[in-house]
């Protein structure tokens, strides 16, 4: 069965390394793509000059620049069995899970990596999984949801798959040092691999017979990156640390590593995510039919680059012969070794025609501005930036017309918004993957009943805050209990009668911080949002219950681009103007308050305050104290007492209530658990 297994694994790999040689050898190829990036010209280029234009580098940056340059915006929208709380909250986790991703680099970063690599190389593949460290202790030391982007010549997948999402098999190989595989252990503390001990002792055979393959990188292929740079690849050929290739086969419900060059499986266990998917998500911008990994946005335009180079490197080998013309010199009639081209420099020559200048025809001097701005032309309009060469103006001159920057932005639009399509649905990949993770593995331990978010920034805070997750309400019957005490007590003081309602209050969303507690008088509750004494930031409690149901995630990948903070300041800026100063805001408040709505401005302010980058944009408001005002509950005029909450009020328990005050009747018992509550929503 194993020997079956690894034949099976094995076939995989040889298949696909055979393919990614083909790519990344053939005639513009990945290799040859990675050289037009770095503007290398080829070694049999028939000019003089080797001036390159790094025209595909600069297109390349600009694009990601304006796709990848802020922070993803996105939020959770409720399905089946969700809410728009628990929404909320888990879409605050995603938040937090995004800022702490943080191997190999920020979130960020490795989407922007993604995105160039995909330009360039067709696809990008990336691993999903949720990632645990611990110290030395034994304590956690990062527990949560990674995101590893994938070299793409070290990635194969399903030959019959047209994409990541309906392939069988997924392989992706590493370089992993000998030693961290012997001492990999499982939550058990069982070896997590197989077979080192026979993989050691054939490196120690490789050692001592040289015809032996090794695990070196550059057996597998050539790092052309380390090569254009004049570096050796060294990955493998440290003797004090050795290293293995493992090669990972992914499959919906199996996991299999094995190592090829040693031909031996060193594990093969069942998945461990319950969601029987492979975890791998796949960035393509240019699908083709007959190829999963689609088309590269630089293949087709290295033709137009060579010949831009081709015209550029003709121009200057012309006005290298116009400044140091060859000369033409009568053979024994001059001294060669005094021609030197140096002031005030003398020739010794017999006659005064001996050395002469040799004048060229000067065409391609004459013809360069027409030749190069047709070629700069053609190029920007395949990689999706509208031509110099299409205004009427002098397509030299930097001077262009309103017409033509409103066209050159409208076509670049046009592009950036496919590409951000499929970015969107990328990284809603990788989301719903983290989702599914958390869902899983968050509160795997039962010792654990709650796990704390931190809130920042105003949007959501202010949603949390008017969703009431933070309140503390008075039961009706500790309302009563309140009224009666001050009945028969008039004198009761206003502190008193405060001590009294937080002694009887109870929150709203409580979270049980003692679920193991038997006795139902000794149970705690908490707030399920508790707020710092500054007010900005609040610390929320996820409990199970707020991953129930289902969710999609909308990706907001225009909040990643350049000048989207710009474009929406100045929405808000439109929004308040309309609303507060235009000269329609007046009818629009009458309409509002005709449908039973009214204007929130200090929110409205708030918000575009912070947008402006006020780090607390609440520090501008200051709440003005007004008089409490004072019912009557008894028929009795005169007899001030605390007003009870409204009828329905959630009637929380579990809990004994605080000593009221000194003098002051204890207030009655709460209810038990399982008496009904406020639902999340």
């Amino acid at each position: 069965m194993a020997e079956d297994i690894l034949n099976e694994v094995n076939s995989h790999y040889n298949a696909w390394t055979d393919d990614v040689n083909i790519r990344m050898t053939r005639k513009n190829g990945w290799n040859d793509i990675t050289d037009a990036y770095y503007g290398k010209l080829p070694d049999d280029w028939p000019f003089t000059s080797r001036t390159s234009d790094p025209r595909i580098r600069t297109a390349l940056l600009e694009k990601n620049a304006r796709l990848v340059n802020g922070k993803l915006k996105g939020r959770l929208t409720p399905r089946e069995g969700g809410d728009i709380v628990s929404a909320k909250i888990q879409n605050s986790l995603l938040d937090y899970q995004w800022d702490e991703a943080q191997f190999g680099g920020s979130m960020n970063v490795k989407i922007a990596m993604s995105d160039m690599d995909t330009r360039l190389y067709c696809s990008k593949f990336g691993l999903v999984t949720w990632k645990c460290e611990y110290n030395e202790d034994g304590s956690i030391k990062f527990e949560g949801n990674e995101f590893q982007p994938l070299d793409i010549r070290d990635c194969g997948m399903d030959f019959s798959a047209t994409h990541i999402k309906n392939a069988k098999w997924f392989q992706y190989r590493t370089w992993e040092y000998v030693e961290d595989l012997q001492n990999a252990k499982d939550v058990d503390g069982k070896p997590l691999y197989k077979n080192i001990a026979f993989i050691k002792a054939d490196i120690a055979a490789q050692e001592a017979d040289s015809s032996k393959g090794t695990s070196e990188r550059k057996n597998d292929y050539t790092s052309h990156v380390k090569q254009l740079q004049g570096l050796q690849d060294r990955v493998g050929t440290d003797i004090a640390f050795p290293l293995i290739e493992v090669v990972h086969e992914l499959r919906e419900d199996r996991w299999i590593d094995f190592s090829p060059t040693h031909n031996a499986i060193i594990r093969d266990i069942e998945s461990p995510y319950e969601l029987k998917k492979i975890h791998v998500v796949q960035l393509r911008y240019y699908p083709l039919q007959d190829d999963a990994l689609g088309e590269s946005e630089v293949e087709s335009v290295i033709p137009l680059w060579r010949a831009i180079q081709a015209t550029l490197c003709g121009y200057m080998d012309e006005v290298i012969l116009k400044m140091r013309p060859p000369l033409k010199i009568i053979e024994g009639a001059v001294r060669l070794e005094t021609v030197v081209y140096n002031p005030e420099a003398q020739w010794l020559m017999n006659r005064p025609d001996a050395v002469t200048e040799m004048q060229s025809s000067g065409q391609a001097i004459q013809y360069f501005q027409s030749t190069y701005s047709a070629l700069v032309s053609a190029f920007n309009n395949a990689m999706g930036g509208l031509s110099q060469g299409t205004s009427a103006a002098d397509p030299n001159n930097p001077q262009k017309t309103a017409t033509e920057v409103k066209a050159v932005a409208a076509q670049q639009n046009v592009r950036d918004q496919k590409n951000q399509s499929d970015l969107g649905e990328f990284i809603k990949d990788i989301m719903m993957f983290w989702l599914a993770n958390n869902k899983q593995f968050i509160f795997s331990d039962p010792k654990k009943t709650d796990f704390l978010i931190r809130v920042v920034g105003q949007e959501n805070f202010a949603y949390f805050k008017q969703a009431g997750l933070d309140a503390m309400d008075l039961s009706p019957s500790a309302a009563q209990t309140i009224a009666d005490i001050v009945q028969q007590n008039p004198n009761t003081s206003q502190g008193e009668m405060d001590q009294m309602t937080q002694a009887g209050s109870l929150p709203r969303y409580p979270v049980v911080v003692n679920p193991n507690e038997k006795n139902p008088m000794k149970i705690q509750l908490k707030p399920k949002m508790k707020v710092n004494e500054t007010g900005d930031v609040a610390d929320i409690s996820m409990v199970p219950d707020d991953l129930d149901g289902n969710y999609d995630y909308i990706a907001d990948v225009k909040s990643m681009a350049a000048g989207s903070e710009q474009e929406q300041m100045n929405g808000q800026q439109n929004m308040i103007n309309t609303l507060l100063t235009g000269p329609s805001s007046t009818n629009v408040i009458q309409l509002l308050q005709g449908e039973g709505y009214r204007l929130k401005v200090k929110e409205m302010l708030s918000d575009s305050f912070e947008n402006l980058g006020a780090n607390d944009p609440e520090r501008y408001f200051e709440k003005v104290q007004t008089q409490p005002n004072v019912q009557q509950t008894t028929g009795q005029p005169g007899q001030p007492v605390i007003n009870p909450t409204q009828a329905g009020a959630p009637q929380m328990g579990g809990i004994q209530s605080p000593q009221p005050g000194p003098g002051l009747p204890q207030l009655p018992q709460a209810h038990p658990p399982g008496s009904p509550q406020q639902p999340m929503a």
